[in-house]
């Protein structure tokens, strides 16, 4: 199971990020004290491809590299094939994606990527930052389903 946590005010803390709109009127699986809620992944709703994926920052800092060889499986696990060593989760719902890793280099960075997908194509945005939780970049992204790891 996946586990959303809704973050109240406007910032965004290191490792959360919100992936759906939370609200006091969506029932809560068990009685938990905080605000997590369990997301069934159905089936169908997850990537099993590599995506060529060209960034471009309209703010701030920009990626260390502006494509990126994006391989996102079945399990809901996505990473970079390239010397950049994002690793993250995502979520597929319809035809939504939400997604979010790490880099470790010094001082680790952070992705995140909204938008949409389908076998053949994605597009969105994305926001980079950085331990602080402090968002440093952002922009848009597009995304091509290609069928190796190479993505030619």
């Amino acid at each position: 199971m996946i586990y959303l946590r809704c973050v109240r005010g406007l910032g965004i803390t290191a490792g959360f990020v919100l992936l759906a709109g939370c609200g006091a009127s969506q029932p809560m699986a068990s009685a938990q004290t905080t605000d997590e809620q369990p997301v069934a992944r159905s089936s169908g709703q997850s990537l099993q491809e590599y995506y060529l994926t060209k960034f471009t920052t309209l703010v701030g800092s920009n990626l260390p590299e502006s494509t990126f060889c994006l391989r996102f499986r079945s399990s809901g696990h996505w990473s970079n094939i390239g010397s950049e060593d994002f690793k993250g989760t995502y979520l597929k719902a319809g035809k939504h994606l939400f997604a979010f890793g790490t880099w470790p280099a010094s001082p680790d960075v952070f992705l995140s990527l909204q938008g949409s997908v389908n076998p053949k194509r994605g597009s969105g945005t994305f926001m980079i930052s950085g331990f602080t939780g402090y968002a440093s970049g952002g922009g848009t992204y597009v995304m091509t389903g290609k069928q190796n790891k190479t993505c030619s």
